[in-house]
């Protein structure tokens, strides 16, 4: 109850004393009414069956039964009775509030009577009743009555009169008038008791509540809250004490948070640490550094020992104890570690007494005075610095004039200190800035507070140096110009290096000749001008014949040697205003600047050309090499570096193919063969995954009975994009690419694969191998490999290799012929006559056969030359004991003519032309 607001009390006690008349309406009048009616409603009955009783007797000894069935429908006519029944001795209804009932048996009605009322009635005279409960609220009452029979000689028998009364249809009607005044009496006592609710709130409720309120807002330290009552009464005067009271709070707590604010703001801001501690050690007031240093202690009791290690806790709790024993501030300096730094302290202790004298805490301050002890030794280091750095440095005062220099300076200049202090800076200049430059840099101090640069100073004996200058301003204490600080860096050595770096970057550090990134930029500024002034240049792109050969032979120092040689001969060879590069390896480039016509490009070509084709002395001996120039000029082949670059490489590698040791011009037709060479190298990495490359055998055969020995394997090439393309297009490509090695390991595999037919059984197939393919890889193993996997016959393959083979690594391919040979693979030396191999050669090489190529063999008929270098080789072969084979025997006349000579064997489209294997027949050769 003492929880309850008191303002709530009365409007709820009538809400409460409503809610009760209510409930004591419902729950006990209510049933009380019920009660009463039901026994008025069962005297009722009684009185009707009395009634009924004695009237149905009476009318039934008149044997009037009309008049029973009036009386039954006029005592029906009340709302309470339900069902009214006349029923005879033999259990049929004689007379019926409903017609329907009449006639029938009592058994057969839909009536919910016990059966023992009936067996009461019939074994008594009394009425009976009977009040049904079950599916209906009901009341059945029955009396019995005598009457005489017609029918069975006037005798006297006993009927019954039963009634049924409807309980609920009386009682609800009765009910519905007590539940509307139940509850109008309801509503009345809700509205009274909202009516005094109003006036309860609003005489006391809602001064309580601002009361209430003002109390809550003063122990929730809000001290502005205020009850604003006005009156006599007790509430207002209660009102006007709280209002008093909280004024002087709020006056009072204003004052101690100015106070509290101004120590908060010492404490906050004062860079010192200040704390305080009890008797025990405890901390039980620190300010923000101590926790930025040392951490917030816990309310729990906190001490040195938990802030910080051993010994310096130790150290500082000995201090504390000093102060408490004397009760005398104490000052002292002390080290301890700070985030795992020694910092040092200057810390005061005083003890905090009460009025009765007695020490009750001591409060501590302490300064970090770590940063001002390194202030002091950053100025004697930076003194140090000052007399010791290798660069000089000046200061003057604010009208420049040298008020302080260094050691380094003094060295640097080779001026006196005595004849630099008091003096302007400015007499180092060298006067190789001029007025403009010094007036920029003053401006830079001026507006920004510094400069750097570089610039040259004059030393004292009149030399002349470079150095690298940073100025600043220096601003004293009240932000005034007080003074300009200088710091000179002698930079001699490192222009030096720059002149020595960019030697490395835009020249070769081999030849000395310019490198590619010059070449590159040098081309660019000549196509620029080119452009602008409508100047033409040209373009020499050099290449060096069989240096490779050079290097194989003597090694790659003399190589070196032999390219230092070659950039030598170029700078000789060319004027001043031209320009000779080295790209890499051994690729030149000459740039040819104001090119008036292609005569001069011709001329300079030509002298180039003549003077690498001289012998090189290297190791005591004399190399000859030679070089294939390529030559363009701008803007007819082309107006820009890489279109240029390209063209001249084109027409390098076209004057090389034209039999190397010369130079070519670039024209169109050049650039579409190499355009056509490039699809071909393109074609060729896919060619065998495409299945494009086919095989086919020519036939060799003996002169005089044109049997067919052998048959040599060709490679054919019908490309989806190119069509046919002739292998003597394909085979040099490939020999520069990858794809070579490929190709030919599948023409093994396919040759193995052929083997099996029956129209190569027991011939001999040869294979011919690209010189380069004795220098990537050891085809003897592999034949050796394929042999034995097949079970293979050495003597059916024979292997054809040129005399480029021989001339570009005779060592590694006659070793590989000799592994070639051991196996019992016959060697040949294909288009015999065409190189420059040498008798000495010949003797020492492993091989079988010699191939007479086809261009000797084409004009024997009309060429007496060709006739007599026929004649020699087969006589120079024989005589070495090897075989002759004739390449392109095309008609008779040519057959017989080199039967008659004693050549071996016969190889030509005059027996067959190259065919694939499907098409090969023991009918093929022509006769």
């Amino acid at each position: 109850m003492s929880a309850f607001p008191l303002r709530r009390l009365i409007p709820a006690t009538i809400l409460m004393f409503a809610v009760l008349i209510l409930l004591l309406a419902f729950a006990v009048i209510k049933p009380y009414v019920g009660e009463l009616l039901y026994q008025n409603m069962e005297s009722s009955l009684r009185s009707t069956l009395n009634r009924l009783q004695g009237t149905t007797e009476y009318l039934l000894s008149k044997g009037d039964l009309e008049g029973v069935r009036r009386e039954i429908a006029a005592t029906s006519a009340h709302r309470e009775v339900k069902h009214l029944l006349v029923v005879d001795a033999g259990g049929k209804v004689i007379a019926s509030s409903r017609l329907a009932y009449v006639g029938r048996p009592l058994t057969e009605l839909p009536l919910h009577y016990e059966r023992s009322l009936i067996e009461e009635i019939r074994h008594g005279w009394a009425p009976a009743y009977h009040h049904q409960h079950d599916g209906e609220n009901t009341i059945y009452g029955a009396a019995p009555f005598l009457y005489r029979d017609p029918g069975s000689g006037f005798r006297e028998r006993q009927g019954m009169v039963m009634v049924e009364v409807n309980v609920d249809r009386t009682l609800s009607q009765v009910f519905h008038r007590l539940d509307q005044l139940f509850l109008w009496v309801g509503i009345i006592v809700i509205v009274l008791a909202a009516l005094a609710w109003l006036l309860v709130e609003r005489a006391v409720s809602r001064r309580l509540g601002q009361i209430t309120r003002t109390v809550r807002g003063l122990a929730a330290d809000d001290l502005s809250c205020r009850t604003g009552l006005e009156g006599r009464d007790e509430l207002s005067q209660i009102g006007r004490i709280l209002d008093q009271m909280a004024e002087r709070l709020e006056q009072n707590r204003y004052q101690l948070l100015k106070a509290n604010q101004q120590m908060e703001n010492i404490l906050r801001f004062i860079p010192s640490m200040v704390y305080i501690k009890d008797p025990d050690g405890h901390y039980r007031l620190v300010n923000e550094r101590f926790i930025q240093v040392l951490g917030e202690p816990s309310e729990a009791g906190t001490t040195v020992f938990d802030v910080m290690p051993e010994p310096y806790a130790s150290q500082i709790a000995a201090r504390d104890r000093e102060v408490l024993d004397e009760v005398e501030a104490r000052q002292f300096q002390i080290s301890f570690p700070v985030q795992d730094e020694m910092h040092n302290w200057f810390m005061v202790k005083f003890p905090l007494v009460d009025e009765a004298g007695q020490v009750y805490a001591i409060c501590t301050v302490a300064t970090d005075v770590t940063e001002q002890e390194r202030n002091e030794s950053l100025a004697r280091i930076a003194q140090r610095i000052f007399e010791h750095t290798t660069e000089g440095i000046m200061i003057t005062d604010a009208d420049n004039r040298i008020v302080d220099v260094n050691p380094s300076l003094v060295e640097m200049t080779g001026y006196g200190r005595s004849a630099l202090i008091g003096q302007s800076p400015a007499q180092q200049k060298s006067g190789r800035q001029d007025a403009s430059f010094y007036q920029r840099m003053w401006e830079a101090v001026a507006t920004r507070g510094k400069w750097n640069g570089e610039l040259v100073n004059r030393r004292a004996n009149g030399s002349l140096y470079p150095v690298r200058l940073s100025i600043s301003t220096i601003i004293d204490r009240h932000g005034k110009l007080d003074g300009y600080i200088g710091i000179f860096q002698d930079i001699t050595e490192e222009k030096q290096s720059e002149r020595d770096l960019y030697q490395l970057a835009y020249h070769d550090t081999l030849t000395g000749l310019y490198n590619r990134t010059e070449f590159m930029r040098m081309v660019n500024d000549a196509l620029c001008r080119g452009e602008r002034y409508a100047e033409s240049f040209g373009l020499l792109f050099i290449d060096l014949d069989l240096f490779k050969e050079v290097n194989d032979r003597f090694g790659h120092a003399a190589g070196d040697r032999l390219l230092c040689q070659v950039a030598e001969r170029l700078r000789h060879s060319l004027r001043e205003t031209d320009h000779a590069f080295r790209l890499g390896g051994d690729e030149f480039t000459v740039l040819l600047p104001q090119l008036k016509q292609d005569a001069d490009l011709a001329v300079v070509a030509e002298k180039l050309v003549k003077q690498l084709h001289r012998p090189f002395r290297i190791d005591e001996q004399d190399v000859q090499i030679g070089c294939s120039i390529g030559v363009v000029s701008y803007p007819r082949d082309g107006i820009d570096r890489d279109t240029l670059l390209g063209h001249a490489d084109a027409a390098m590698y076209f004057a090389k193919e034209q039999g190397r040791g010369r130079y070519a011009f670039f024209d169109p037709q050049i650039n579409a063969r190499n355009q056509r060479i490039m699809k071909i190298k393109a074609g060729l990495g896919q060619a065998l995954v495409r299945d494009e490359i086919s095989v086919v055998y020519q036939p060799r055969v003996t002169p005089d009975t044109a049997v067919v020995v052998g048959y040599e394997a060709l490679l054919r090439w019908h490309s989806g994009e190119l069509g046919a393309v002739s292998p003597a297009e394909f085979i040099p490509v490939a020999e520069s690419t990858d794809a070579l090695d490929q190709i030919t390991d599948w023409l093994l595999r396919q040759v193995v694969r052929d083997l099996s037919s029956e129209v190569l059984s027991g011939k001999q197939i040869s294979i011919n191998l690209s010189p380069r393919q004795f220098q990537t890889g050891n085809w003897a193993e592999m034949l050796r490999t394929t042999i034995e996997q097949h079970h293979l016959l050495p003597e059916q393959f024979c292997i054809e290799v040129t005399e480029s083979a021989l001339v570009e690594d005779f060592n590694a391919t006659a070793h590989q012929l000799e592994e070639m040979q051991a196996l019992g693979v016959e060697v040949a030396i294909d288009d015999f006559g065409t190189g420059y191999s040498s008798l000495e050669y010949l003797k020492r090489l492993p091989i079988d056969y010699l191939k007479i190529d086809r261009s000797f063999v084409r004009d024997i008929e009309t060429d007496a030359d060709d006739r007599v270098i026929v004649e020699t080789i087969i006589v120079l072969a024989h005589s070495l004991g090897l075989q002759v084979v004739a390449e392109g025997v095309e008609t008779r006349a040519q057959a017989d003519f080199l039967q008659a000579r004693g050549c071996d064997e016969l190889q030509g489209y005059l027996f067959s032309a190259p065919r694939p294997l499907s098409e090969l027949g023991l009918q093929q050769v022509k006769m």
